[in-house]
């Protein structure tokens, strides 16, 4: 009997594997029937909504990993800097402090805020570590000049994926998510598209036998992959 698709799935596995019910549908003979043309209408709506959703997750996924690579950067000036304070020599610890006063300021604390406000801060910090007598006290202290320049790159890049990304992410808080939008298509392969096929096969085997045999194995597939992985998770327990 042909099986339901495991709502626990991936959310890009029920994407991925609702796309194959599709293209099965459409490559089949059945692209007129009465019952399985409006089925499939409702799936492809709701499986584009959910591919929508998905590119909007990744454009949030993509910022995160550009905010991480900030905040890495920030941390790299801050320790290095308060490293030098200590450093025996006393003209190259008087240069530190002034510049630890610059970056004190603004503080580690910048990257626990909201984009937005982190990226003020580390614009106005980037700013002030330019003034002319704070460059002089920086280039006394070997290393914090780089590690300066990959903060800015690193903001520079950040604030460039934001502006790239901006209408997915505006779009974020006014559509459904992605989680949702997968239980969605889930629902409607199989209450509606997995009970009609199990009732066509019994009962109208020449006609809808072939195409369920086909969409059971696309579905049996993706359960198969999502039971392996399951298994493979405890086993390393």
């Amino acid at each position: 009997m042909i099986e339901k698709i495991i709502v626990n799935s991936r959310t890009t596995e029920i994407h991925g594997t609702t796309r194959l019910l599709i293209n099965a549908f459409v490559q089949s003979t059945l692209t007129a029937d009465r019952t399985l043309m409006p089925m499939f209408t409702a799936i492809t709506e709701q499986n584009n909504a959910l591919g929508d959703a998905i590119d909007r997750s990744k454009a949030q996924s993509i910022l995160a990993d550009k905010d991480d690579i900030r905040d890495a950067a920030d941390r790299a000036v801050g320790y290095l800097i308060k490293g030098y304070t200590y450093y025996p020599d006393e003209t190259i610890r008087n240069a530190a402090l002034l510049v630890e006063a610059v970056f004190d300021k603004y503080g580690f604390s910048v990257i626990d805020e909201s984009y937005v406000t982190e990226s003020s801060h580390l614009v106005s910090m980037l700013g002030d570590l330019a003034a002319p007598n704070v460059q002089a006290a920086i280039a006394l202290l070997p290393g914090v000049a780089e590690n300066v320049a990959t903060l800015q790159a690193a903001q520079t890049g950040f604030e460039d994926t934001q502006t790239q990304y901006a209408e997915e992410l505006a779009e974020e808080d006014s559509q459904l998510n992605a989680s949702t939008l997968k239980k969605q298509v889930a629902a409607l392969i199989n209450n509606d598209l997995v009970v009609f096929l199990r009732s066509a096969q019994r009962f109208q085997a020449e006609t809808y036998g072939a195409f369920t045999a086909t969409i059971a194995k696309l579905i049996a597939d993706n359960n198969d992959a999502v039971r392996k992985r399951w298994s493979k998770d405890d086993s390393e327990d």
